[in-house]
């Protein structure tokens, strides 16, 4: 007895001795986590994540007989259990002491603003309360949430000039002609191929006819521009079955060479014509 009492009598004299060290080792509960939704899928780019403001939300509440010097809320990115990104204890700022406190996804997305894009995977994300000495005053609470590998929508070029349904006299049609189309967007990160096509028509057939069955008369190809100028369309005089009718389009192509954007990144089919 005399021994348990000299074990006791030691340790309350340390902990007056280092008393700091005994007050900032707060109990777990100090802090409640009362709500932490996480969206079961969100995007790659975090900082994303604060236009919308379903992503995340934190409630959380103090006891009220808890007695806290200053309060950090830590969270965390993992994978496997492994740190990806996020704040620590030691480097984020204290907030003021409340009673209930709502955080929004802005603010909470502002804490992971280190974060680099997510590959595609299964993740957690974990929130935790310290104090002032950074040591923790709530449980750690963790939401799973899936990163998908989402495909770019990208739309297909629109054709500009030569406009829909224009007519060139013999003379102009002999000087070179520009052939001008909108890129695709949104901007992608690596550059675009565009192939330029155009097709003369037979008695007969219609614009989208000769597209699938002539051969084209005009294939030319440019890098990253929204233009091409082409000379000498007309060869010789339109003859029969040949017409003085034309039609175009252009399809983009990503750097595998793979159509980018809708319609297998072909844009609309324009015609034109000689007089």
């Amino acid at each position: 007895m005399k021994y348990q009492n000299y074990i006791l009598a030691f340790i309350f004299s340390n902990c007056l001795f280092i008393s700091k060290q005994c007050f900032a080792q707060q109990p777990l509960n100090q802090i409640s986590i009362l709500t932490f939704n996480v969206k079961n899928k969100l995007p790659a780019d975090v900082s994303t994540w604060a236009t919308m403001p379903t992503s995340l939300l934190l409630v959380a509440q103090k006891l009220p007989q808890a007695q806290i010097q200053g309060i950090k809320l830590v969270l965390q990115i993992k994978q496997a259990g492994t740190k990806v990104c996020g704040n620590n204890a030691q480097a984020t700022t204290t907030m003021d002491v409340f009673a209930v406190r709502n955080f929004s996804a802005i603010e909470l997305s502002a804490m992971l603003s280190q974060c680099p894009l997510l590959k595609p995977s299964n993740y957690t994300i974990c929130a935790q309360f310290f104090n002032v000495d950074n040591y923790p005053i709530s449980r750690e609470f963790c939401k799973d949430f899936l990163v998908e590998d989402l495909v770019q929508s990208y739309s297909a070029p629109q054709n500009i000039s030569p406009s829909n349904e224009k007519k060139f006299t013999e003379i102009s049609i002999k000087a070179p002609l520009t052939f001008r189309w909108t890129p695709v967007l949104p901007k992608p990160k690596d550059p675009v191929m565009y192939k330029l096509r155009v097709w003369q028509l037979m008695q007969g057939q219609t614009g989208a006819q000769a597209m699938k069955v002539n051969e084209p008369i005009i294939e030319k190809e440019v890098n990253n521009i929204n233009q091409a100028i082409v000379a000498n369309i007309l060869t010789e005089p339109c003859k029969p079955p040949y017409l003085c009718d034309f039609v175009w389009t252009v399809q983009a192509f990503n750097k595998d060479g793979k159509p980018i954007g809708k319609n297998s990144g072909i844009s609309e089919l324009y015609s034109f014509k000689i007089k």
